[in-house]
């Protein structure tokens, strides 16, 4: 009598926990960020851990396990090469290097894990990938620049995370439009990771060097530049922004103080909440797009002198970015 109890119980003990849950298994999704040294960077991960809670609580996760690097390869793909021993479901990458985790990402896809790149996304074809026109935001501050000068300007470059697909793509396309106006002088290249302290350092150690610097141009954090020129009892040259808090109040004050005119593109923290949930629906065997041979971008975010104002006021630590829940990841990414 008491064998098939016994043959029941034991049936039930090898059956794993989410399973037995309502709407079948829970999965656990891992972050793989390759850099977390800049505001935007953090703001992401909170972003995402933000949508994680919410997924927990609709019993649509059962874990998000975030690893961060140090904005090396080599540190990613051992972090990846965890996850995959951990057996996660799927891994959320915000990437190092376009083409250098395509390897680790084959040995993920032939253990069944779902993997999403997005933001700096990655070449691999079994990788799904979320991203933003960074070619237009080099395009537009090149443009920008040469419009606003006529075509002759001494302009010092501020890099942002190097390496990185974003930053690459930016720079590449901003230096086609300045080799094609022989007038934009390019004084120099730093490196600021996209940190307002690094970006006043690598600024202030190239300032004696440069007497006049009308423009500076890249993927830095625009305040710590500004740091920078101020420091040096310089005057502040036309800085191209991208999106962050202090940037963004500094300029809404100048411009009433002196009427400081620029321009400042970004791409929002936020696109982390839209690689979860559609990896979420991507776990659960819903209809998505696919996107592993065309990436699905996300518009670019402009500032103007005319909408500046908008901004002022952001949280220090801040980028500017709108949230995006499960119910925008359905309606404006998986209907397309």
């Amino acid at each position: 009598m008491r064998k098939p109890f016994l043959s029941v119980l034991l049936a039930m003990m090898l059956v794993p926990v989410s399973a037995l849950a309502a709407g079948g298994k829970k999965h656990v999704i891992a972050l793989s960020n390759s850099f977390y040294g800049n505001s935007w960077r953090k703001q992401m991960v909170d972003t995402m851990q933000d949508a994680a809670k919410d997924a927990k609580a609709k019993g649509l996760i059962s874990d998000f396990i975030v690893a961060n690097g140090d904005g090396t390869e080599n540190t990613q793909i051992q972090q990846m090469n965890s996850l995959i021993l951990q057996n996660v479901d799927a891994i959320v990458i915000n990437a190092a290097s376009l083409t250098g985790l395509n390897g680790v990402i084959g040995k993920a896809h032939q253990k069944g894990i779902k993997v999403v790149a997005f933001d700096s996304i990655v070449s691999s074809p079994y990788a799904y990938k979320i991203e933003y026109d960074f070619k237009s935001w080099g395009s537009i501050s090149a443009k920008y620049i040469v419009d606003r000068f006529k075509g002759n300007a001494k302009v010092l470059i501020t890099r942002g995370v190097m390496g990185s697909a974003p930053e690459k793509e930016d720079y590449e396309a901003m230096m086609e439009i300045f080799k094609a106006n022989p007038g934009i002088k390019i004084l120099g290249e730093v490196d600021t990771e996209a940190d307002i302290a690094k970006s006043q350092s690598a600024v202030a150690n190239v300032l004696p060097s440069f007497p006049d610097i009308d423009a500076t141009v890249g993927m830095s954090a625009g305040y710590g530049v500004v740091q920078a020129f101020q420091n040096a009892s310089r005057k502040v040259p036309v800085i191209i922004g991208s999106n962050r808090a202090e940037f963004i109040n500094w300029w809404a004050d100048e411009k009433a103080k002196s009427g400081y005119e620029t321009i400042s593109l970004g791409s929002e923290p936020s696109i982390g909440a839209v690689a979860f949930w559609y990896t979420v629906h991507l776990l659960k065997g819903d209809k998505v797009p696919d996107f592993r041979q065309k990436s699905f971008q996300l518009p670019l975010v402009p500032v103007t002198n005319a909408n500046v104002d908008q901004f002022k006021g952001m949280q220090p630590g801040t980028v500017i970015a709108q949230k995006y829940d499960d119910a925008w990841v359905i309606k404006n990414v998986l209907k397309q």
